[in-house]
């Protein structure tokens, strides 16, 4: 079982993410996002950006490398298979483009304990190489802790 103790934990994911050209193109076909400013850089910059611009579910690689990488240095066990997404709220601050640098903090917001389950909520927020606020995401995740006999969340403090 996660401990309250961990509500208000923080984490800077110790690394960058610099935005590509051909990431974005990659993430927007994954996502089957057809908008002409995702895949040509001419109606990006008809719009007034550098070149590209990301999809908007686009920091959620970021997002992803943040919270897991928050769940190893905070010491939580976690097994992808045994978490589910219950829900995400994104804040879209600005659009994400080609030449971006993002960082990432992860902040732990609640957790709260029913039915043998542990459900977290996370905030990241993703800033820009000047510090600025891009994007904000809030994503609540249930696991069930290691003493009900499944894999999940456990911080060792159960």
């Amino acid at each position: 079982m996660l401990s309250d103790d961990l509500v208000g934990y923080h984490f800077r994911y110790p690394d960058h993410y610099e935005v590509e050209r051909e990431k974005i193109r990659e993430f927007a076909a994954a996502v089957k996002a057809t908008d002409a400013p995702f895949h040509d850089d001419d109606a990006a910059v008809g719009l007034g950006f550098p070149g590209l611009l990301a999809p908007p579910t686009f920091a959620s690689m970021l997002g992803y490398l943040a919270q897991t990488g928050m769940f190893d240095a905070a010491g939580i066990a976690l097994t992808d298979a045994q978490i589910v997404q219950v829900d995400q709220e994104f804040k879209y601050l600005r659009p994400i483009h080609v030449g971006d640098s993002l960082y990432a903090d992860v902040t732990v917001q609640s957790i709260r304990h029913a039915h043998g389950t542990d459900l977290i909520v996370l905030k990241t927020v993703i800033t820009d190489g000047d510090g600025a606020a891009v994007q904000e995401t809030y994503t609540t995740l249930a696991g069930r802790s290691e003493e009900n006999g499944e894999s999940g969340f456990s911080d060792g403090t159960a």
